[in-house]
């Protein structure tokens, strides 16, 4: 430390997309409010649901003085030295926001620094731990100590909330009036089946809007426009987009969430672009939007969206398109004329909350729609069911082998649906069904059906976002955590 001008570290070690953007993001933007003279290092370790662009992620939307690359956990795991040979304050913290809860504890006691983990689900290493951030109530309650421990643990134990979300609401706040706890929501009028959508809630705006890096290829058609002057507010939004709450809405509007990783995407996109082609006979009126992941580019999802190169297609059932670039963004177009639009400012959350339905994949997703009160169709298909191979622990490290993985991933993950229960997190939350989960051999027809159902009945669509609402929570959480951090710190 160069004459102790930064009076310590705080090290946040985590892993995958997910955890950066809905846990890391928003307790680094309160760090920097409530401790602004802390250092702030993240530290990457390995994770089987990483994308590759956990780096870029890092760089681009969270505020930290210093990131630690995956490839080189293993090192400073063994060795502690850092990749650039970083030092560390004497007084330090060590934050887990995701991984695996022992490596936390193994750092911390290799850097003499207090430790603070937030548990989602289960609070682990207890001895060795200095304060837990656990989700609910019932967390604290179960891991206390127990019977023969007595409350032995319950002082480690500190209900925050749920940080997702804090991840959603640190990036989006009402139009001129920051968000201090969540979003305001208008009731739904009835209206009859087939009848033009009517509003179900206000909306919106970002924080910081993710361009499109990618240069026009030459197989891409351009399509020149006229370019006009567009309102903040329509800027928020794809072009022929409104407001849930324009009363003059005619057309519905679709959100389609393939996900974010080369497993999913291969029957993600195909899937999402033949059930659009389906829903669109069913009704004509309806727009769609795809929001482009981090990590993820219009020219790198139109792979996934070409029979050549995309072989899961067929398995799928899938629909091509071609993508088409204008100086008013991006947007597929099928051979059936169909046109989604590629929404590539990140977050995404001003077009998400002004969908009257989306289709997405299990995942962090679904817990993000449910915040933002977004009523939704889950599809998890097993038409390939190789292509699933996210799973953790010995079952990840089994699917992934060389040769044998092929086949012992499709056996675990046909034994892994048979027996697991719900897979989206509303309905986990909840212990049923609050949102349908369409899992098998699926095909378009019967997704599209499901979908034109729920948006025929504005009745059944309110009460889905008002149940979402209520089990999403409010934010908070990373406010709590952070006052763990000084607490931890004072004590150091």
């Amino acid at each position: 430390m160069n004459g102790g001008q930064l009076p310590y570290d705080i090290l946040i070690l985590s892993n995958g997309p997910g955890e950066l953007l809905t846990w890391v993001r928003p307790v680094v933007l309160e760090l920097r409010q409530q401790l602004p003279q802390a250092r702030l290092s993240l530290v990457l370790s390995p994770c089987p649901h990483a994308s590759g662009q956990e780096m870029k992620i890092a760089e681009e939307f969270i505020r930290v003085d210093r990131v630690q690359d995956p490839d080189f956990f293993l090192a400073f795991l063994l060795t502690g030295q850092t990749e650039e040979a970083w030092d560390w304050a004497k007084r330090g913290v060590v934050l887990f926001l995701g991984g695996d809860q022992f490596f936390a504890v193994w750092i911390a006691r290799r850097l003499r620094y207090r430790l603070v983990v937030y548990a989602e689900h289960q609070p682990r290493w207890r001895p060795w731990v200095d304060a837990f951030a656990v989700r609910t109530e019932e967390i604290k309650r179960r891991y206390n100590g127990g019977r023969f421990l007595g409350h032995r643990w319950a002082p480690k134990m500190h209900v925050v909330g749920d940080l997702m979300a804090d991840g959603v609401a640190s990036a989006v706040y009402l139009p001129g009036i920051p968000l201090p706890g969540w979003l305001s929501s208008q009731s739904l009028p009835t209206q009859a089946s087939g009848a033009a959508p009517k509003p179900t809630a206000g909306f919106s705006t970002l924080l910081q809007p993710l361009p499109d890096p990618i240069e026009e290829p030459e197989s891409v058609r351009t399509a020149p426009e006229r370019v006009e002057s567009r309102s903040a507010d329509e800027a928020l939004l794809p072009r022929s987009w409104q407001r849930l709450s324009d009363g003059n809405r005619t057309h519905y509007q679709v959100g389609l969430l393939p996900g974010s990783k080369p497993a999913k995407l291969s029957l993600g996109v195909p899937l999402v672009l033949a059930v659009a082609d389906e829903l669109r006979q069913l009704l004509p009126n309806v727009r769609f939007v795809i929001p482009v992941a981090p990590g993820q580019t219009p020219r790198s999802l139109a792979a996934y969206a070409h029979p050549k190169l995309n072989p899961d297609m067929a398995v799928i059932y899938g629909t091509s398109a071609t993508l088409e670039q204008t100086n008013l963004g991006s947007h597929f177009v099928t051979p059936f004329g169909t046109t989604v639009h590629l929404w590539t400012s990140f977050p995404a959350y001003s077009v998400l909350a002004n969908c009257d339905l989306c289709l997405t994949t299990v995942g962090a997703n679904t817990a993000e729609l449910a915040y933002l009160g977004v009523p939704m169709v889950v599809a998890i298909p097993t038409n390939k069911l190789e292509a699933m191979r996210a799973w953790g622990g010995i079952p990840g490290l089994l699917a992934r082998l060389p040769g044998l993985g092929t086949w012992l991933a499709r056996l675990i993950n046909r034994i892994a649906l048979r027996w697991l229960g719900y897979l989206a997190w509303p309905n986990l939350w909840a212990g049923r069904e609050v949102v349908p989960e369409l899992r098998g051999h699926l095909r378009p027809a019967q997704v599209a059906e499901q979908m034109r159902a729920l948006l025929t009945d504005p009745e059944r669509r309110q009460q889905m976002q008002a149940e979402l609402q209520r089990l999403g929570g409010k934010p908070g959480a990373a406010q709590a955590i952070v006052q763990l951090v000084a607490q931890q710190l004072s004590k150091s």
